[in-house]
Order: structure tokens, then C-alpha cells, then sequence
């Protein structure tokens, strides 16, 4: 009984690494969020969710892996049936850049370049 009692002791401690490894990977997320909503084009629909019948809403599509470094955001409108995304964009957890990704042409643009094409596109 003592050998269980021993064990079961011991139980805590050897999930602690992966315990300490998610808090930090939810911590990264949180970050990817906040730049996310400070980028001004997500502030203009923020400032101007209505929140009758389509709301404002952030979903997570990808997280850093091996293989991928990002986090990949979309922003969007949601209903009850539906998610409408409108920007996508990826994260880079170490530095918190902030890239634009075009899921037409699959390519990434920093925020300016981004600005720029959209510019373009109106004139």
C-alpha cells in the first residue's frame, strides 16, 4: 500500500511540463489575439458589430507546429449558421508579427503591403 501511496504522490508532478507547455501555448494565443483586434481595419468592424443578426468573431484555424510557425487567424461574421471570413491572418508567435494571407493567390503580405494592394483595388 505504501509502493500506491508513493505513486499516486508522484502523479502531479509528471504532468506539470505539459500542463506548464499549454498555459504558455494559451498565453501565445491570447497575444496573437490582442494584436489581432489592434490592428485598425479589425477595430473598424468591432466599432461597428451591430450584433443583430451578424456578430463580429475570431476563430483560430491553425496553430504553430513543426512544419508551420504561425498562428492562423480569421475574423469574420457569425450567425447561427454561419461563419463568413473576412480577413485572414497569421501570427508569428516569437515576434508577434502580423502577416495577411490571401487564401486566393496563397501568399503572404506584411499589413503595408496589404494596405497597398487594397488601395489599388479602389482606385
Amino acid at each position: 500500500m505504501n509502493k500506491t501511496i508513493l505513486l499516486l504522490g508522484w502523479m502531479p508532478l509528471i504532468g506539470c511540463p505539459l500542463f506548464a507547455q499549454t498555459k504558455n501555448a494559451e498565453r501565445l494565443e491570447d497575444s496573437a489575439y490582442a494584436v489581432i483586434e489592434s490592428i485598425p481595419e479589425v477595430q473598424e468592424l468591432i466599432k461597428y458589430d451591430t450584433g443583430k443578426i451578424w456578430h463580429l468573431s475570431m476563430r483560430t484555424i491553425d496553430r504553430p507546429r513543426e512544419g508551420f510557425k504561425y498562428f492562423w487567424i480569421q475574423v469574420g461574421q457569425t450567425n447561427n449558421a454561419r461563419f463568413y471570413p473576412q480577413h485572414n491572418f497569421y501570427v508569428n508567435p516569437e515576434t508577434f508579427d502580423i502577416f495577411y494571407k490571401d487564401t486566393v493567390s496563397d501568399s503572404l503580405f506584411t499589413l503595408p503591403q496589404m494596405r497597398e494592394r487594397d488601395r489599388r483595388r479602389l482606385h
